[in-house]
């Protein structure tokens, strides 16, 4: 009997002790991704919203880029013909946005390169002779 009250005491010690001073367990978390939540719909439909209006607004972007571009080259050719004249500048029109011709704006780029280049050497020429 001694030792069944004796190993009650051990274990009433034991748990008394355990609770003052608890073991510390691991926690796991899991995280789930359910649609049918309505934080993960809500979510989902926010970065899809996000998505859309990011690439609009990039396409949107890249065409002002693009006529920037455009109006650049127009710019230039003017110069290279040292002015123009209003049916010149309808065609130049003609050709950058009504029937766009991919052709042809590369002849006016080359054109224009062509000038900026012979410009560029006769400046250099120039200022060698100084």
């Amino acid at each position: 009997m001694d030792k069944l009250v004796a190993s009650v005491l051990t274990m009433l010690h034991e748990w008394q002790e355990n609770k003052e001073h608890p073991i510390p367990q691991e926690h796991i978390h899991r995280h789930s991704f359910d649609l049918k939540s309505s934080k993960a719909f809500t979510t989902m439909v926010a970065v899809s919203m996000l998505c859309f209006v990011s690439l609009v607004g990039n396409y949107f972007l890249w065409q002002s880029k693009q006529q920037y571009k455009d109006d650049a080259l127009k710019f230039r050719i003017i110069r290279v013909w040292r002015g123009c004249s209003s049916k010149e500048i309808l065609w130049l029109n003609d050709v950058f946005d009504i029937h766009r011709n991919e052709k042809t704006i590369k002849l006016i780029k080359e054109k224009a390169d062509g000038y900026d280049l012979q410009l560029k050497s006769k400046a250099d020429s120039l200022m060698q002779a100084r």
